[in-house]
């Protein structure tokens, strides 16, 4: 079922898509409103007060580890926040190589590529992958686990892969996940005889014992800080909250997983009467594992599904290489005629944005908050035509091969995320970001000068604090400026007595959120 054909692509090729994948949108604007600054919120809590990350975080500390990590290696030539974010860079690429070993382990060598572009090309990856994000920790680490449990069979290397994962994933804030993956592969002796050989009991035995070794080390470490254990091991998912969503994740599959899903359910179909292989039984263990576990999940979000797409990614790189020719065909000339209408639409608004027309959306980007509408920026417009010019060279020089339709749709993909970031970059970083409204504030309170807040949350107060350098503090009466904010449109907050209204503000465009400030009479 699994024997394909050999074939070449340039691996420099491949790689190359593989960096402009992740590296736009890493780094050159400040920490945005939602996930981004909330993960940046963390670590510059760590950085400032020097605490143990799970402190200040509901998520362990492995991702501000390393993000700490990446911001030291940087700092002399990015920002904090670019190269903290360069973290998630990092565990997104750990998480390719893995799978595209698994792959290789599984399916065959031919098929490591094939899973590593059906990873990138899924939809939920792009975003979540390129913003300071506290899962790809765990994505990364179940990616390393999977690779283990794939080479039970044929090496005692997995036993490293599956132990340190297992470790990493603790670390990561995946306990459950990483029992879960422990248990799938003490499950598969029992439906597998390839993993009935003395090779994989060894590999899975050592892969355990490093596992529970390591895992009672970290435990002992946070007995003696006092640090509790629902909240190092990110538990509270389970037991925190009113109401269950049963149904999260896979009503978001469609969309989040696509194009991997329809590969995954044609490799299941096509390996229906031979499904007691690695190669369906693993990944297929894998998912509904995972689909099971996060339906008691009480917080659900598009962050912690990324590990389900790491098993259809596997079953979809062995259904590429078996689709039929017409389905081949639609799919790439979907990703053609998709992609290609998007970037249209990023060109349309770039002329509004640039040269002002069409006036109509021109006024709208205005509405919206983008400044400097009808400027035009020179070296935006010769990037967007490079960027442009290179994607239609790489589609007229592709050559027939098993990879082609999903090489088509990432580099298509991709070729969009970077275009929307070398268009739109810099305004989304102003309509997205607290600079403007910290600059604003800046003019207004004298250095040195404390701010009370009241009703600010918490990560508005700390991306204020971080851009404006003034000190906000939610409890100290003795400041001489008050700032408020309110979420509802048109609605001003009541000071309390002795205070007069000063300045308001808000992020460009921005409706639902307005901050007030206040001076001492």
């Amino acid at each position: 079922m699994f024997s394909k054909p050999t074939f070449s692509l340039p691996q420099l090729g491949l790689l190359l898509l593989c960096a402009a994948w992740l590296l736009p949108g890493l780094i050159g604007h400040s920490p945005w409103k939602g996930g981004d600054g909330e993960h940046f919120m963390h670590l510059w809590l760590l950085l400032e007060n020097g605490i143990a990350p799970q402190t200040v975080a509901a998520t362990p500390p492995l991702y501000y580890w390393v993000a700490s990590a990446t911001a030291w290696l940087t700092a002399a030539f990015l920002p904090l926040a670019d190269g903290a974010r360069l973290a998630s860079g990092v565990f997104v690429a750990l998480a390719l190589f893995f799978t595209a070993r698994s792959a290789r382990v599984l399916y065959g060598a031919e098929t490591g590529w094939a899973a590593a572009l059906t990873l990138l090309g899924c939809i939920g990856l792009l975003v979540r992958g390129h913003e300071l994000n506290a899962a790809t920790a765990q994505f990364a680490a179940a990616a390393l686990m999977l690779y283990g449990i794939a080479r039970m069979p044929h090496a005692r290397r997995g036993a490293w892969a599956l132990g340190v994962g297992a470790v990493l994933m603790l670390l990561a804030g995946g306990a459950a996940e990483a029992a879960l993956f422990l248990l799938l592969a003490w499950l598969l002796p029992l439906l597998l005889v390839d993993y009935r050989t003395p090779a994989a009991w060894r590999t899975l035995i050592w892969g355990t014992l490093i596992a529970l070794a390591a895992s009672a080390l970290w435990l002992a470490y946070l007995a003696t800080q006092s640090i509790p254990f629902v909240r190092a091991f990110n538990l509270q998912r389970w037991f925190d909250g009113s109401a269950r969503q049963f149904t999260y994740y896979p009503g978001i599959l469609g969309w989040y997983a696509w194009p991997a899903w329809p590969l995954a359910l044609w490799a299941l179909y096509r390996g229906r009467r031979q499904w007691r292989t690695p190669g369906i039984v693993l990944p297929t263990g894998a998912l509904l594992g995972l689909l099971v576990l996060y339906a008691f999940d009480f917080h659900p979000g598009e962050e912690q599904g990324l590990i389900l797409l790491l098993p259809l990614a596997l079953l979809g790189a062995s259904g590429l290489f078996s689709l039929r020719r017409g389905a081949a065909y639609a799919l790439l000339w979907f990703s053609v005629m998709l992609f290609g209408f998007i970037a249209l639409l990023l060109w349309v608004y770039w002329s509004a944005h640039d040269l002002g027309t069409p006036a109509r959306l021109a006024a709208r980007l205005t509405r919206f908050g983008l400044l400097h509408v009808g400027e035009l920026r020179p070296w935006t417009l010769v990037l967007g035509v490079v960027v442009t010019a290179l994607w239609i060279g790489i589609l007229a020089r592709l050559q027939r091969s098993p990879l082609r339709p999903m090489l088509v749709w990432t580099a298509s993909m991709t070729f969009v995320w970077v275009l929307l970031m070398s268009l739109f970059q810099a305004p989304l970083d102003r309509r997205l970001s607290y600079v403007s409204v910290s600059q604003q504030l800046v003019a207004q309170v004298p250095p040195g000068e404390c701010i009370q807040t009241y009703r600010v949350r918490n990560q508005q107060r700390l991306l204020l604090a971080y851009h404006s350098g003034r000190h906000f503090s939610p409890d100290d009466a003795s400041c001489n400026w008050l700032l408020m904010e309110t979420r509802q449109r048109g609605a001003v907050p009541e000071a309390p007595p002795g205070w007069v209204r000063y300045w308001d503000g808000a992020r460009p465009g921005d409706r639902s959120e307005r901050f007030y400030l206040y001076a001492r009479r």
